[in-house]
């Protein structure tokens, strides 16, 4: 079975919004059948991502690149889906309301960081085990198509929970439906934005 030390946390993007600097943390699952990486990040920006928000691209190691035989997209907005195209042929899962949105609604995204040569969507439509001990579970709110992913460990379900809240404050709302799950999961929770995991709780 996982354990919470086969949870890898990385660097993939910086932002600036309201003037204060947030992290973009993306994740990885060293499971046996191989590296699951949960968000990509960002390899490089745009002028207009640079006047809007001054992001600084974090692209991930060459060495960990090589490993990952799947990607989890939460959902698909640029600072979670730049990297995806350091991927080609590689699964990326998704919901399937996340990939139709991210590719007909305006200033949605980067569309040309979501469609690639080389893009191998796997779409869902609900809950999915893509491994054994890894599930992906809809979580609306960021977006109708967001998502998180639950894994099983030997220490019980941990989620790594994308933007299902900015921060933890946020998350104990409780005001959305994925917001809603991850209290109801009581399980250590990571989020894009937060360094440190923590259980969920509403406020």
């Amino acid at each position: 079975m996982l354990s919470r030390d086969d949870i890898g946390i990385h660097l993939g993007s910086e932002v600036v919004a309201d003037g204060k600097t947030w992290p973009g943390l993306v994740h990885t699952i060293d499971h046996p059948e191989g590296l699951v990486l949960v968000d990509t990040g960002m390899i490089d920006s745009t002028p207009e991502l640079d006047e809007e928000w001054q992001p600084t691209p974090h692209p991930l190691p060459a060495e960990l690149v090589s490993r990952v035989a799947m990607v989890v997209n939460t959902h698909l907005h640029f600072d979670h889906c730049g990297g995806n195209r350091l991927f080609p042929g590689v699964p990326i899962h998704v919901q399937g309301r996340e990939l139709a949105d991210a590719r007909t609604h305006e200033s949605y995204t980067i569309p040309e960081w979501v469609d690639f040569d080389g893009a191998n969507y796997v779409e869902h439509d609900g809950e999915a085990e893509i491994l054994p001990g890894i599930r992906i579970v809809p979580a609306p709110g960021e977006t109708r198509g967001h998502q998180i992913v639950v894994v099983e460990t030997d220490e019980g379900p941990i989620v790594l929970g994308g933007d299902v809240g900015h921060t933890f404050k946020e998350v104990g709302e409780g005001n959305t439906p994925g917001k809603r799950l991850v209290i109801e999961l009581a399980a250590p929770t990571y989020l894009a934005h937060v360094r440190e995991p923590h259980v969920p709780h509403l406020n």
